[in-house]
């Protein structure tokens, strides 16, 4: 059996953790290419590692939702130090996960309003 010191099984989980960020950086990149440009993928990787951070330190644990933590903090890289954020993921009754769903709900719901209100918009320009 393998036994390591604190120290080594320390570092060993920041290399994993490093790693999977990475690798999310990686996919995320690979679909949005235009971030490659602006703002670059240092702090795209940077943006991905606060938001990290930020999970681990509010306990969230299920791996999708780490990663859409991880996209919406790309484009919103604000989120992760805003308190009113944090303080809703972190009420208690339920997990920082079913709230970041009710909160990606929300967002989904205002967009397709949004969409809606464009193509209707577009159809009245070419009625006129």
């Amino acid at each position: 059996m393998l036994t390591l010191s604190e120290a080594q099984w320390q570092a060993l989980r920041h290399t994993e953790v490093q790693n999977f960020v990475g690798a999310v950086c990686d996919q995320f990149l690979a679909h949005r290419p235009e971030l490659l440009r602006e703002p670059g993928k240092e702090e795209v990787l940077g943006r991905m590692r606060t938001a990290h951070d930020f999970a681990a330190k509010i306990g969230m644990e299920s791996t999708p939702h780490i990663v859409r933590l991880l996209y919406l903090c790309v484009d919103a890289p604000q989120l992760a130090a805003d308190t009113d954020f944090q303080a809703y993921l972190q009420k208690p009754g339920t997990t920082p996960e079913l709230r970041l769903d009710d909160l990606s709900a929300v967002i989904e719901h205002i967009l397709k309003k949004k969409e809606a209100r464009v193509a209707h918009g577009a159809k009245v320009m070419r009625v006129l």
